[in-house]
């Protein structure tokens, strides 16, 4: 049986499946490849496909140092804890001492550009996975389409989309496409020390989204935007708590500043074909 020298962190998230799916399309052996995550049912099934699997909390610094070593390419799927930053840099640590040959980031869009705070996380990440004299591929990643799914729950019985970005644009872009991205990487060469910046290829308004949202719901939705004062007091009084409602408000800012919006053909020329609609990523298709 072939010996896993693929390590994709992060395996059994929602980007991670789909990276698994596109580098079997791409002709990967499930068998060279170890699926890392914290979830066992999903590593039981990624196991019964053919992936080495593997158990990490990347919190866990000697389970990270034990779970990189003896892999040659390491795929790092950036984490969602609070504390994240410590867990990158805990496997950039385990790379380097480990001698692995290619590191793989998915950052965050403008990640470097001071105005957004939210890509602090990255932008350290980037830092150390630059210094660390590891051999890197920089993915900067877009803002999801799918994180309009759960968005749709108000506009189901509204049909209403509130939202303080004003009249900004944002270049969504689904999963599939940017896990369809990483998985060309990965399995291609002329990479080295390249940072990627992976938006979608269209500009989308919020009026576009709550016309793809209509499609989707089968009902008229419109755009209503909002200050960031009204949002946060939504929020609230809908029951959710200060903190995530002021982080939610902070997202809508940063969109409004033009975090999300297009940064180039990037994406469209890895994965050779446009990027998804609105409506495609909101159903999956």
């Amino acid at each position: 049986m072939a010996e896993p020298t693929v390590l994709v962190l992060g395996a059994t998230g929602a980007l991670g499946g789909h990276v698994l799916e596109a580098l079997i399309a791409r002709g990967i052996d499930p068998a060279t490849v170890t699926a890392a995550g914290r979830n066992p049912e999903r590593l039981q099934e990624l196991g019964r496909s053919g992936f080495a699997t593997a158990r990490v909390d990347l919190s866990d610094r000697d389970q990270t140092v034990d779970v990189v070593a003896g892999h040659r390419r390491i795929v790092l799927i950036s984490g969602g804890d609070s504390h994240r930053l410590e867990q990158h840099t805990g496997v950039i640590d385990a790379a380097a001492k480990a001698g692995v040959e290619h590191v793989y980031y998915t950052s965050g869009l403008r990640a470097d550009d001071v105005r957004f705070a939210i890509g602090a996380d990255h932008q350290a990440t980037e830092e150390a996975l630059i210094a660390s004299g590891v051999t890197y591929t920089i993915l900067r990643n877009g803002w999801y389409i799918e994180n309009y799914l759960q968005a749709m729950a108000g506009p189901r019985h509204t049909g209403v989309l509130a939202a303080a970005v004003g009249d900004a644009v944002i270049a969504a872009v689904s999963r599939k496409d940017l896990a369809d991205a990483l998985a060309s990487v990965v399995t291609t060469g002329g990479h080295e020390k390249v940072t990627y910046n992976l938006s979608g290829d269209t500009d989308f308004t919020y009026a576009d989204i709550a016309q793809a949202m209509s499609v989707v719901l089968e009902r008229e939705v419109t755009y209503t935007p909002v200050t960031p004062g009204e949002l946060n007091s939504m929020l609230v009084g809908s029951g959710m708590d200060e903190a995530t409602a002021g982080f939610l408000v902070g997202l809508d800012e940063a969109i409004a500043g033009g975090l999300f919006a297009r940064t180039g053909d990037d994406l469209v020329r890895l994965i050779g074909r446009p990027t998804a609609t609105l409506v495609e990523g909101l159903t999956g298709r």
